[in-house]
């Protein structure tokens, strides 16, 4: 009876045990880090198998207790065999692999498969890679402008102000994220204007339909900045110099000890004199009474317009341990520093005014797969942001393009309100404080169903005040606050076989807008109290079904909203932009995409090509004019129906990953569509392209590679970039010929070398901008750089 009772006591205890079962997740890495994406781990005594996402992650779940045999097959890794114990509820278990030995076909095919996996989700989206191009000496905002369907505008040289457009969709319709968190959280000094693409893993733009996950009123599309997640020890830096004194460093590292604590830091440093040539029209000289003297081509160097940016970027947490995949504490420090040459236009030259930039933000992420339950990830961020902004302008010393203006005995001409711009000196100082919270949970109920949901909350407030200004004036509170809260609802199905993935979603969009405005009223200052609510749904739906499996139709359409921005309803003195235009109304849109990704490859020749066509029914559209009678000020304005419709379209060619080729063209009609004004008159402009509008604009860019050149184990890159802008008018057609200035057809040639040492260690690059010298214009008229020359070398230490 003993013996019975010990063997069913024995027998129990086994039976528990093999009924036990355990979750094993972890991530599948080659030896420099990068993850292996779409890797097969098979487990061979019960036939069951995983895959890893984009950021090679795997999850095997409900495994019995016990011994299991994996392995793991993959296209880029050689093949691998290794033993598991499975003997916890859950654990982590990280597999390294070796990168296999292939065929050319088969490294570009793994060479693409994070951005081909994003790019055939459903959405109109494009994802730039950085690793050949952040050794080169180019900006973030070049890379940008090189895509299918993307035009950066940019006011003139390094640090100036920047207009994102995206199939004719511009300004805050494009909204502009680093690491799916708002970029607005921290401010102009930490954006793609200053970020070195060094820092950058990749560039998802997508236009028009945006995924719930970035949960913002992106109504024109999205541009996501996925920062670096560098490998367990890291370390590298660069330094370019060039021409108009520009120079930029940047040093990035990070380390994660055995335990899962990591420390991650970078640091950059910008500067430029933007002391390059300018000519045309808008360049001309005044003398002491006002006789203007036209310049008649002749070329003349910005002498106030000095750029400089620096910044720091540190976290500190755990990733990879069993309580959270990330758990980070971070926090930004930047400043820059930007002199002001011109108004809005060329006409109005400044000599003295200029701005001043610092920011501090506190960050928080957190990440966790299975939270709770099983197949429930949460992604929750949280920032605290500090952006101090100030308006220096206390000299008022009139200027031209030949500089300060004297008198006759050597004498400044002064003007009289002791201010280059506005009727008092200023010292004016904006203080924004912004808090902003995003929280994700993504279920999948089985391996073709998903829900997502989605919250974003931003709170901004800011309280404006010059110490120029009267006592009295003050005292007053001058406060703005703009709430904003967005949820969204999405649910994924893949069908026949994983050949379909539709999308649903649904968001709400509410916002409150608070201002507290002095003002003079006969003498007495008084407070102007402005309050203002905006709620409003929105609803659409993203396809994409795969014919074959090179071949996807990709398909979106949306009903949606964006809401006015901070800078749109309070203005910011420092960017020329008059305050304020609180009358400003959301913008509503109907947005649709069709178009289609095709790839192959034959032998040593890969292909890739996509197009999308798209529709856009936007009314209220928000947008940055002159002001009537100002070259100083620009302000924003609702146009009441615009119609924009077009098609941008890439190919992509590779040769024997030696000689690559990309060609790609946007086609984008905006139309203003309201055939008659509030009193019943016809508008002269109907059916016209909108003002300082661009409609079609092509890039071409080749690169060839030559390896063992001078030195064995070398590897020299060679690339030519052109871009190609058709000219379009600063002011609206049918006006008058005195407005129908022309900003003219352009057509800015690049070219370049990276040479690689053999330890891969060293990267020395140079790069010819423009090198016709042509004229390069964006917006109204303000004309960019002409030729110039940097060299940059990198060194990568770990």
């Amino acid at each position: 009876m003993r013996k019975f009772a010990m063997i069913l006591l024995l027998f129990v205890t086994l039976t528990s045990a093999y009924s036990q079962k355990g979750n094993v997740n972890g991530i599948i890495r080659f030896e420099d880090g990068q993850p292996a994406v779409s890797a097969i781990i098979q487990v061979r005594e019960i036939n069951k198998n995983g895959i890893t996402d984009i950021d090679g992650k795997y999850l095997l779940s409900e495994l019995p207790y016990g011994q299991y045999t994996l392995d793991i097959r993959s296209i880029e890794a050689e093949d691998k065999t290794l033993i598991l114990v499975v003997d916890k509820p859950s654990q982590t278990f990280d597999i390294p692999v070796r990168r296999a030995v292939m065929n050319l076909s088969e490294v570009l095919v793994s060479s693409v498969s994070r951005k081909r996996d994003i790019e055939t989700r459903g959405f109109a989206v494009n994802v730039i890679e950085t690793q050949k191009t952040a050794v080169q000496s180019v900006q973030t905002n070049e890379l940008l402008d090189r895509t299918a369907g993307v035009r950066i505008r940019q006011d003139g040289g390094m640090g100036s102000r920047i207009n994102y457009n995206i199939n004719g969709m511009s300004g805050d319709a494009v909204k502009i994220f680093i690491d799916g968190m708002p970029a607005s959280n921290f401010g102009s000094s930490f954006s793609l204007n200053s970020i070195p693409p060094s820092l950058i893993e990749r560039i998802e733009i997508y236009k028009g339909v945006v995924p719930g996950y970035l949960a913002e009123d992106a109504l024109g599309g999205a541009i996501n900045i996925v920062l670096k997640q560098r490998r367990s020890r890291s370390l590298s830096t660069s330094y370019s110099a060039g021409s108009f004194n520009t120079h930029k460093w940047d040093i990035n590292g990070n380390y994660r000890w055995k335990n899962g604590l990591t420390l991650d830091m970078s640091a950059f440093y910008n500067y430029s004199d933007n002391n390059y040539k300018v000519w045309g029209e808008d360049i001309y000289f005044v003398d002491y009474q006002g006789v203007i003297t036209e310049s008649e081509g002749k070329k003349v160097k910005r002498f106030h317009d000095a750029y400089s940016s620096a910044g720091l970027k540190a976290g500190v947490g755990f990733t990879d341990v069993k309580w959270a995949d990330q758990f980070l504490l971070g926090a930004i420090l930047s400043q820059d520093y930007k002199e002001v040459q011109n108004g809005a236009t060329m006409r109005v030259v400044y000599g003295d005014r200029h701005t001043r930039r610092n920011s501090a933000v506190i960050t928080l992420k957190y990440l966790k797969k299975n939270f709770l339950t099983e197949g429930l990830t949460l992604s929750l961020d949280a920032a605290h942001s500090y952006l101090k902004r100030q308006a220096i302008d206390t000299v008022g010393i009139m200027h031209d393009w030949a500089g300060p203006i004297r008198y006759p005995d050597g004498s400044f001409v002064k003007y009289s309100s002791g201010a280059e711009v506005g009727s008092a000196k200023t010292l004016a100082i904006n203080r924004d404080d912004t808090n902003t919270a995003r929280l994700n949970l993504d279920y999948a109920v089985n391996d073709n169903n998903r829900i997502y949901f989605n919250y974003l909350l931003n709170d901004f407030q800011r309280d404006a005040y010059d110490p120029l200004e009267p006592p009295a004036l003050q005292k007053l509170a001058n406060t703005r606050d703009l709430q904003k809260n967005i949820v969204s609802v999405t649910y994924e199905n893949l069908a026949f076989d994983s050949r379909l993935r539709t999308n649903l979603f649904y968001k709400h969009y509410f916002q409150k807008v608070t201002s507290n405005e002095p003002y003079l009223d006969a003498g007495q200052y008084k407070l102007d109290i402005f309050r203002k609510y905006v709620d409003y749904g929105g609803y659409g739906l993203t396809f994409s079904y795969a014919l074959r499996d090179n071949f996807f139709i990709l398909g979106s359409a949306e009903k949606t909203l964006r809401l006015p921005n901070a800078n749109e309803l309070f203005g910011n003195v420092a960017d020329n932009l008059l305050p304020p235009s609180k009358e400003l109304e959301p913008e509503r849109s109907f947005n649709a995409n069709l178009g289609f990704n095709y790839r192959f490859s034959t032998g040593n020749h890969y292909f890739n090509t996509n197009a999308s066509f798209f529709y856009r029914d936007t009314k209220g559209m928000i947008r940055e004019a002159i002001r009537t009678g100002s070259f100083v000020y620009t302000q924003f304005e609702n146009l009441e129906d615009v119609m924009t419709t077009g098609v941008d379209a890439e190919l992509n060619y590779n040769y024997s990953d030696r000689f690559s080729f990309r060609f790609n063209i946007s086609k984008f009609d905006v139309l203003f569509n309201t055939k008659y004004d509030a009193q019943g008159n016809p508008y002269l402009f109907y059916r016209m392209q909108i003002r300082n509008e661009p409609s079609l604009k092509f890039s071409t860019n080749l690169s060839y590679k030559v390896k063992n050149l001078l030195l064995d184990g070398s590897e020299t890159t060679f690339h030519f970039n052109s871009l190609y802008v058709k000219g379009f008018l600063r002011n609206w057609p049918n006006v008058g010929s005195s407005n129908l200035s022309r900003i003219p057809t352009q057509y800015p040639i690049d070219l370049g070398l990276a040479y690689t040492f053999p330890s891969g260690k060293f990267v020395l690059s140079c790069d010819v901008k423009n090198i016709a010298n042509i004229q390069v214009y964006d917006n109204f008229g303000l004309q960019k750089p002409g030729r110039a020359v940097y060299a940059k070398l990198s060194y990568f230490i770990l």
